[in-house]
């Protein structure tokens, strides 16, 4: 199956090694997208100490079998993305934040999953200082 994923990974961590690799065990085709630094801006309201194309490498030098990553679209368009992607399943974090109602409605036939915690009180992004 064809799995979408997207994120900032700022100062990847465990948490986001296990997200990933959760995503790899269970798709035949990963792709991935690292969000721009403006995208970054809007959604946590601070820039991140890595810059996208720093994140972007990170991610790659993880070499997940399978997989494309590539940086997010510079408008932020995540149903443009998900169109363009055409994806059977969207995998969120545990604790990301979209409107999942209205992904659904636009694309009913995408299944959307969402990652289990992987020791979230040691490994969420905003326990790293910034």
């Amino acid at each position: 199956m064809k799995y979408f994923l997207a994120g900032t990974f700022d100062q990847l961590h465990v948490g986001h090694q296990h997200f990933l690799w959760t995503a790899v065990s269970q798709a035949t085709d990963l792709h991935i997208i690292v969000a721009r630094d403006k995208t970054v801006e809007q959604i946590k309201k601070h820039a991140p100490q890595n810059n996208e194309n720093q994140r972007l490498q990170r991610i790659r030098e993880e070499k997940l079998p399978h997989t494309e990553v590539s940086l997010g679209r510079e408008d932020f368009d995540i149903f443009k993305t998900l169109s363009d992607a055409s994806p059977d399943v969207l995998f969120l974090g545990y604790d990301q934040r979209v409107d999942t109602q209205k992904i659904q409605e636009t694309f009913p036939d995408l299944k959307i999953l969402r990652a289990k915690a992987y020791a979230p009180q040691f490994f969420k992004s905003s326990l790293f200082p910034s």
